[in-house]
């Protein structure tokens, strides 16, 4: 009842924030225009996930529509991509961490029932990204890591988009642990990587990561030359929370460089947009590192402000009822987690038993029809040799379903129409080989009985001579 009073008041209140530019009236006319509730959900979520990859911010009443279309259609690849979304619009536009990771970890388990990889590894990278804001090292790089585990095949068209988000959150981490070989190496990764998206916003984020690393190893000059690139392509950027995320690392290298004043303007500016924007997480930020400013300046009244600001604005983000929370929240995934893989070591067991048995029953079967076949002794009926012979085609099919279900799966990103035709492929090869195995062992068959009675005859011939003579 809670959340669903809580998703209701994010409807009810956030659609009086949004603005509409030119783009976003050209696509609401796009919208108008399409029917389809699908194509409009789709429409929807190519412009939020291009806000997010261009200035880094998140339309509170587009993630509204997708919601709505989503419960719409019932379908749960939809509702996963929709929890997402609100998911990124609390914790990139509000820093409301504990919220962000409520519908986040809503979202998780619908997206692993569709097995829908590139979700499911977006949904860990923005976990990952609310455990960095709550500087919780640990669980950042665990849940970059699992994002990485559950990233989409190289041939999926928003492969690199997604290894984006892996490489920016790990080379993050070790710039804030210390690890210079690590940091220099993820940044790098990061900077090729951003080459194939051609997105502003990555090759931004890039440049200042590289930056931080660079000063993190030591290297002054391609510091500043990193950061320098940064600077000039911040322009060119529609949103000002991508270039909120540059302060993140560009302040503590100025202090570092004991410039002072212009980290104290970065600093203030980092502020001024967290209160503007409302992000608690840039508003702590900012505080902290005007506090730091200040007392580097011996500006003793400022550094007592600012600590005083910091100090409300950690409790409020880490108030006793947020960590309850953030621990349940944590609790409950990994509880989820430890049942998930128990079903699926379940599963494996159970479809290797499968093949095993399979493979027993197609072994009695392939015995016992080579034995009707090849043996001389017994008159065998045909008819159970085409019935013997269905049966064994009907178990190795299954064999081969059960032994390449998971390849195929993969392959084909678990779409039902092209399982069915892989599997109609198989039968194809299958029943043309079992014509000619079943016309094999019905012509030995054959030829056995004609021997056998041959045999039968010769012996009642010689008894009749024997007993005339």
């Amino acid at each position: 009842m809670k959340k669903i009073i809580l998703l209701f008041y994010f409807i009810t209140c956030m659609q009086a924030a949004f603005s509409q530019d030119k783009t976003a009236d050209s696509l609401q006319d796009r919208l108008v225009n399409t029917a389809s509730p699908i194509e409009r959900f789709h429409l929807i979520d190519n412009k939020l996930r291009d806000l997010l990859s261009n200035s880094g911010m998140v339309d509170s009443a587009l993630s509204i529509q997708l919601f709505q279309i989503a419960i719409e259609l019932k379908s749960d690849s939809l509702l996963a991509t929709s929890y997402n979304r609100i998911g990124n619009y609390y914790s990139v536009a509000k820093g409301d961490n504990t919220t962000a990771l409520e519908y986040y970890f809503k979202a998780l388990p619908i997206a692993e029932k569709t097995k829908n990889k590139r979700r499911i590894s977006s949904i860990y990278f923005d976990i990952a990204e609310v455990y960095s804001y709550l500087q919780n090292n640990e669980e950042h790089i665990k849940f970059a890591r699992k994002g990485r585990d559950n990233l989409p095949d190289k041939s999926h068209p928003l492969y690199y988009f997604m290894l984006v988000q892996y490489q920016a959150n790990v080379a993050l981490y070790f710039i804030k642990t210390k690890n210079v070989d690590s940091a220099l190496y993820y940044a790098h990764a990061l900077e090729q990587t951003c080459l194939k998206t051609k997105k502003i916003l990555t090759e931004y984020s890039s440049m200042h990561i590289n930056g931080a690393a660079q000063a993190v190893a030591g290297k002054k000059d391609l510091a500043d030359l990193y950061y320098k690139k940064a600077i000039a392509l911040a322009p060119a950027l529609k949103g000002s929370i991508g270039k909120l995320r540059f302060g993140l690392t560009y302040i503590p290298y100025l202090i570092n460089d004991r410039r002072f004043e212009e980290a104290k303007e970065q600093a203030r500016q980092l502020l001024v947009n967290g209160k503007e924007f409302n992000n608690n997480n840039f508003r702590l930020l900012g505080a902290g590192f005007m506090r730091q400013v200040s007392d580097s300046l011996h500006q003793t009244d400022s550094a007592y402000y600012y600590a005083r600001m910091e100090i409300a604005m950690t409790a409020q983000i880490h108030s006793q009822n947020n960590i309850n929370k953030l621990q349940a929240l944590a609790f409950n995934e990994q509880i989820r987690s430890i049942e998930e893989e128990a079903k699926q070591a379940e599963a494996e067991q159970q479809r290797k038993q499968n093949i095993q048995y399979a493979l027993l029953a197609l072994g009695i079967i392939t015995f016992v029809i080579l034995f009707l076949a090849l043996s001389r002794r017994h008159i065998t009926n045909t008819k159970v040799i085409q019935f013997l012979g269905v049966v064994a085609l009907l178990v190795v099919f299954e064999f081969l379903n059960l032994l390449l279900h998971p390849f195929l799966e993969k392959i084909t990103h678990h779409n039902p129409i092209l399982m069915l035709l892989a599997l109609v492929c198989i039968a194809a090869l299958l029943v043309p080989l079992h014509h000619k195995l079943e016309k094999w062992a019905t012509h030995k068959l054959v030829e056995k009985n004609k021997q056998i009675r041959l045999a039968a005859a010769k012996k009642t011939i010689e008894e009749l001579e024997k007993d005339n003579s």
